[in-house]
């Protein structure tokens, strides 16, 4: 039991475990913004009209917000310890404020189309109904998991290491194009002969 839950210890701690559901989680606040988050129906002068609003329009925040989790997310994959730690405190309060935004269309969802249900009808203010869909739903819980990755890659990231790219590691274990100080000649004479003196 304790090998297990250290085994899962090390598992949440992985960069590309964070890096990967932060990413996830930001997709999917954008993807739920795409979709049609109220639809309302209200009476014109001629007949009733029906106009669905997507989040993008209801909450522009909440796609705004997404991006930038998403951005937040590759970022931490790259980047230094303090970067890591500002990015990641940026990704935990742009699911805050999706969360924020996605409650509010939740709580009002007359106040948050009236503008884009004008724009379509010519009626300012219209009455009607103004049935909430499932995806301002859908787009706070997933709001709720970004900030969730957000505090966790702040958390895990103190341990994450300086990635090394492009480097193969020696015979002992140093990287393999670091030339010891002793090696120096040994080095020239591989490169005059045509040899590699880091293989």
């Amino acid at each position: 039991m304790p090998e297990a839950r250290a085994s899962l210890r090390v598992a949440l701690s992985r960069r590309s475990t964070v890096v990967l559901a932060t990413l996830v989680a930001a997709l999917a606040v954008f993807a739920c913004s795409a979709a049609t988050w109220v639809s309302a129906t209200v009476q014109t002068t001629l007949q009733p009209v029906t106009v669905d609003v997507a989040g993008s329009d209801a909450a522009p925040a909440v796609t705004a917000l997404g991006l930038v989790a998403a951005a937040g997310a590759l970022t931490t994959a790259i980047s230094g310890r303090v970067l890591r730690a500002v990015v990641a405190s940026v990704v935990l309060l742009a699911g805050l404020g999706a969360l924020a935004a996605s409650v509010a269309v939740l709580a009002d969802p007359a106040g948050a189309v009236q503008t884009a249900v004008g724009e379509a009808t010519g009626m300012i203010n219209a009455g009607g109904d103004f049935a909430v869909t499932v995806w301002p739903w859908l787009a706070a819980a997933a709001a709720a998991l970004v900030a969730v990755c957000g505090g966790w890659a702040l958390v895990a990231g103190r341990s994450w290491t300086a990635a090394r790219r492009y480097e193969r590691a020696g015979p002992d274990g140093s990287p393999a194009g670091t030339v010891r100080r002793g090696d120096e000649i040994d080095s020239w004479d591989a490169l005059t002969e045509g040899r590699d003196p880091t293989a």
